[in-house]
């Protein structure tokens, strides 16, 4: 992945501002999994979604919400990411627990509709497992597939347990 930081239209605002951004030209993802760290707000969140965007992944999005201040910037800073696959392009998801509850609605409901949607996740309902366990059931299921996937702070909801069987997924 590369960050086109010379054709970045502002340097003032977020995530054009943010250092690690102007600095960094570009990242090689040469292991199974690869981790973001940093404080709160240095720009894991956005990068995660705009390396989703340009991999052409869909993120899932809950109820929109108004922001009392609209960044212009956020959302297209995908455009100044370039990628290239070594090994072909591969699907991918993207995951935040932010909104993974929405998605556990939305599943709820295609199966109402169309039953047999939840054998995907292990035959039961995401929404009547723990926040967690329906965590972890989505995992087991999507994670059998071949991808690339994003993962936006998936340990906030899983025990320490959970969290390396999570990690342990990337060896099989």
């Amino acid at each position: 992945m590369r960050l086109l930081s010379e054709q970045y239209p502002t340097r003032d605002q977020y995530p054009f501002n943010i250092g690690v951004l102007q600095r960094t030209r570009s990242l090689q993802f040469s292991s199974p999994v690869t981790f973001f760290i940093g404080e709160n707000g240095s720009g894991k969140t956005t990068l995660l979604e705009a390396l989703a965007r340009r991999c052409n992944i869909h993120i899932w999005s809950g109820i929109e919400r108004t922001r009392s201040v609209i960044n212009p910037y956020e959302e297209r800073f995908f455009l100044y990411i370039d990628v290239k696959w070594t090994d072909g392009i591969v699907p991918g998801s993207f995951f935040s627990s932010q909104i993974f509850r929405n998605f556990a609605q939305l599943v709820d409901e295609w199966e109402a509709d169309n039953p047999g949607q939840i054998d995907y996740f292990g035959g039961k309902s995401l929404m009547a497992q723990s926040h967690g366990q329906s965590i972890m059931s989505f995992f087991k299921s999507r994670y059998k597939i071949k991808g690339l996937y994003l993962l936006d702070e998936p340990e906030t909801a899983l025990s320490p347990r959970s969290q390396v069987e999570l990690r342990n997924f990337s060896g099989r």
